[in-house]
């Protein structure tokens, strides 16, 4: 499991005037020198950091001596039940999942407060997806069909394109190396989530079965360097991934993130139109910049940790 990513899907920039609802640049207005300034009221909805949720690295590296170690620290019930839904999930050739998504805010005088987002995300692999993100104060949709990622915000009526041929696996990941681009549980469209999630985990526990929305779920706790995270599957003949929360340890006050997977369709038969962007009349096309370097590397070392090596 590596760490949720900053961020609530995506940021299209043109030339610092405009960034996409990451810190403290979205909506507001510009003074007299073109800088965007905002009240505390708009602050405080739009700096909401998402982590999105991220269950593998688009490739797993090889297992080393000391990987081999830790796996061997995880209960074997924990094992079990956490392979067999992330083996379910990867041998779907297309699904569809819709998820509430809660992610906690630590203020300066050290309040937590919550905000949440609905998701859906519409697979078909290796290399087709489209996925709707709205939250109060934004809308936002992504397409891929294994050639072109193209990013729309809806309220703003705003787009940016870019080349990633590819394969969902390779195209997410250079998009969120080289663009700043973290599309919120993308990782679960990835094709090998399972040695991922484990490579860096000290410690892995089964604490039973739990009900998670109304359905009987096998609960799972992991705990790695710079975060704990858990997650519920379904004890039924179908292992589905119901719930998943992360505790961020390295962050001030300890913030969670929270994926509430609330529907499943693993026999979803999507049509090509749903993967194809056509742009809304009157949308204003941005160029998608590349991410600025300290972005990219504190990204880059977030991705080489969860992956357990020093290569990005």
């Amino acid at each position: 499991m590596r760490f949720g990513w900053k961020g609530d899907g995506f940021t299209i920039r043109t030339g610092g005037d405009l960034k996409a609802d990451i810190g403290d640049k979205t909506f507001g207005r510009l003074n007299k020198s073109g800088v965007r300034e905002f009240t505390q009221e708009e602050r405080m909805n739009i700096s909401w950091e998402l982590a999105a949720l991220a269950l593998l690295t688009a490739v797993s590296p090889p297992r080393t001596q000391a990987q081999e170690e830790t796996k061997g620290q995880i209960e074997p019930r924990a094992e079990k039940e956490l392979r067999a839904a992330f083996d379910y999930l990867a041998q779907a050739p297309s699904f569809i999942v819709k998820a509430e998504l809660w992610r906690e805010r630590v203020t300066d005088t050290g309040e937590k407060l919550q905000f949440t987002r609905t998701m859906e995300l519409d697979v078909r692999r290796p290399d087709h997806l489209h996925a709707d993100v709205r939250g109060t104060v934004s809308h936002r949709q992504f397409w891929y069909e294994g050639k072109t990622l193209a990013v729309f915000d809806q309220r703003r009526n705003l787009y940016s394109t870019v080349d990633l041929p590819g394969s969902l696996d390779s195209a997410f990941d250079s998009a969120q190396k080289d663009y700043g681009i973290d599309l919120p549980l993308v990782d679960l469209v990835v094709s090998k989530p399972f040695d991922s999630a484990v490579a860096k985990v000290e410690k892995g526990r089964y604490l039973g079965i739990v009900p998670v929305l109304g359905v009987d779920c096998h609960h799972l706790a992991f705990t790695q360097e710079n975060i704990d995270w858990q997650i519920w599957i379904s004890s039924g003949a179908q292992p589905l991934i119901r719930k998943i929360v992360l505790n961020h340890k390295i962050d001030p006050g300890e913030p969670q993130f929270t994926a509430l997977l609330t529907y499943w369709d693993l026999n979803a038969r999507i049509a090509d139109s749903a993967f194809a962007f056509d742009a809304s009349p009157g949308a204003t096309r941005i160029p998608m910049q590349k991410a600025p370097p300290e972005q990219a590397d504190e990204s880059n070392a977030r991705s080489a940790a969860a992956k357990g090596s020093t290569n990005p």
